[in-house]
């Protein structure tokens, strides 16, 4: 437990892991006010002039609202926290604390699991004080009309929901991180992977590749409906949940290893 405890200090002493919660906040604050402008023009049927969607004034403000807890948080969080992650897991050999630790006998393994523990903490907090911008944003910004809707409960399920994508794209940047161990070229690959998913490169060539990426096979659990993406919400979560363990089991095995 000492090194574990140990990786806590160092990683929560630094600076940079707060200055890295920033872009995640100022992108959901951005998102969101942009969001609550579309909710507003759909309760006032101001459809044409923001050049919205007709179909959207058929849609419930309970699914508008429950959307709109969603839309900010995630957006914000899959586009920055994995390369946030990138760069704060990248400090470490940086800086030389990764050539540190192993020289340390029986100390290495458990300093991983410490990080894991310490990203995806980080990660969490982050991302619930996206949530906490979001909300604030459409208690202040909402119009009447929806205020009365708008509910605690759920846009912290929401929020929940949104954690395991955070956890997912946490650990998923750690094991890319320990694998190149370049911040540049980190990011580079974070951001070749978010572009392909998003493209549908393997949508005509390989479909069932494409149905197993995150974004693509998460989408029923992240809105909560299987009409959103091609697996039942139960089938999506477990899906998530793979894609979770196994970055995280290629990190403890890459970052574990006493390189020189």
């Amino acid at each position: 437990m000492k090194p574990i405890k140990s990786e806590f200090i160092r990683f929560w002493s630094m600076t940079e892991a707060y200055l890295a919660m920033l872009p995640v906040a100022i992108l959901s604050l951005v998102f969101s006010v942009i969001n609550i402008g579309v909710i507003n023009a759909v309760l006032v049927g101001d459809l044409e002039s923001q050049q919205l969607d007709p179909s959207l004034a058929s849609k419930p403000l309970a699914t508008l609202l429950s959307e709109g807890y969603l839309g900010p948080v995630y957006q914000s969080a899959v586009i920055f926290i994995p390369l946030a992650v990138a760069y704060l897991a990248n400090l470490e050999y940086i800086h030389g604390d990764h050539e540190e630790a192993i020289l340390i006998p029986g100390s290495l393994m458990a300093r991983r699991i410490g990080t894991i523990a310490c990203m995806g903490l980080w990660s969490i907090l982050t991302t619930l004080c996206a949530a906490i911008i979001n909300f604030a944003v459409c208690l202040i910004l909402l119009d009447p009309a929806g205020q009365s809707q708008v509910s605690v409960v759920d846009a912290f399920a929401v929020c929940l929901r949104v954690f395991v994508f955070s956890l997912l794209f946490t650990t998923l940047a750690l094991a890319i991180s320990a694998i190149t161990q370049r911040l540049f070229t980190s990011i580079i690959i974070l951001i070749g992977l978010f572009m392909v998913s998003l493209a549908g490169v393997f949508m005509r060539l390989l479909p069932p590749l494409h149905n197993a990426l995150p974004l693509i096979g998460g989408k029923s659990f992240a809105f909560y409906d299987p009409a959103q993406g091609p697996f039942s919400v139960v089938a999506s979560f477990w899906l998530l949940i793979a894609w979770m363990i196994i970055p995280a089991l290629v990190y403890l095995f890459v970052a574990g290893l006493r390189r020189r």
